[in-house]
């Protein structure tokens, strides 16, 4: 299957995540920055949501705001994130410590800094069954033998018995995941998960989340720059950029038919077998730096359709078409290239 066929079909279901006005502040040396901007986002059961960016958009620091896992230096200063109904950006540690694994899971790239080397894999992925459930040691692991089949790890009963060094990175990913998932958790957010791994062990895991998703009918944030992984895993997309989305379509509308030239300037930066002997993409110049975010729009001085007189204003995301919001003052009359169909 080609990286940019797009073969996911949208689904409805109940909302399991809802950021809404999400604004998230650092500590620096020049005072409290904005990061992330008055971002409104949501994941609905049985589907997959991508949060698509250059590195520095703000991607992971929205994720780990609906976990809850906000270095010590940032904070929450607008803005709320409701799972499953509870407001859990207003929870302290101990009974956001209750939600996560049981209600929401997250994985990360990197799978084998996440795993504690001096414990056996099958100990970490019991400890949540007994921390969340009341478990006995036995039942635990007993139950964390049949997630490792779950997720495909081969000879489980003595896998689980082995430790994180015993495991490839792709095996260890697997590991991440089958710890995600033992409380049956409604949302799961994957931040990066093919990072470092080879093409086939990428392809393997983003397969196995995909079909995770629809037996166990997970929401699914996927958190990524790989535009590939986007139009082969998601059902919807949101595009952030300095900070703020500035768009939010289905799947095929947003790749096939975009309306913000950040959106369009990315997809044109994509390989594409179509484009053969044509030349390469780029966006010129580099994202600003968080406290020289300008009130106008952000992308303003990388975009060669910027006008002066239209765009030196506060751009508000706005609905150009049903389920289609954008972040652009000439959205309306643009005709952008996207993936050719």
């Amino acid at each position: 299957m080609s990286a940019l066929e797009i073969t996911a079909e949208p689904h409805v279901g109940e909302v399991v995540m809802q950021a809404t006005d999400l604004t998230v502040e650092v500590s620096t040396e020049r005072g409290w920055v904005t990061i992330v901007d008055s971002v409104d986002l949501t994941v609905n059961r049985n589907e997959v949501v991508g949060l698509v960016g250059e590195s520095g958009s703000g991607k992971t620091l929205t994720s780990l705001s609906v976990m809850g896992l906000l270095p010590k230096n940032a904070r929450i200063s607008r803005g709320s994130v409701d799972l499953m109904g509870q407001r859990i950006s207003d929870m302290g540690e101990r009974k956001l410590a209750d939600v996560r694994g049981a209600k929401a899971a997250m994985i990360f790239q990197e799978p084998r800094r996440c795993l504690n080397p001096a414990f056996t894999v099958g100990d970490q992925v019991a400890e949540s069954l007994r921390r969340h459930r009341g478990w006995s040691r036995k039942r635990a692991m007993q139950h964390t033998i049949e997630l490792f089949k779950l997720v495909e790890i081969p000879q489980a009963e003595h896998r689980v018995k082995q430790y994180p060094h015993e495991f490839s990175g792709g095996m260890c990913q697997r590991v991440m995941l089958a710890m995600a998932i033992a409380c049956d958790p409604m949302l799961l957010i994957a931040d990066e998960p093919t990072t470092a791994l080879d093409v086939t062990v990428q392809r393997q895991v983003l397969e196995l989340i995909r079909r995770l998703q629809a037996e166990l009918g997970l929401g699914v944030l996927l958190i990524t720059h790989d535009l590939g992984v986007v139009a082969e895993m998601c059902d919807r997309v949101s595009v952030m950029y300095a900070g703020q989305v500035v768009e939010e379509a289905p799947a095929d509308e947003l790749f096939h038919n975009p309306q913000n030239p950040y959106t369009s300037a990315l997809l044109q930066s994509m390989l594409e077998p179509s484009r053969r002997g044509e030349p390469l993409g780029f966006i010129p110049g580099l994202v600003p730096a968080p406290h020289e975010f300008p009130a106008t729009c952000r992308f303003q001085d990388r975009c060669r359709h910027a006008v002066e007189e239209t765009c030196r204003q506060t751009i508000p995301l706005t609905s150009v078409a049903p389920g289609h919001l954008s972040r652009c003052a000439r959205a309306a009359e643009l005709d952008l290239p996207g993936v050719r169909a």
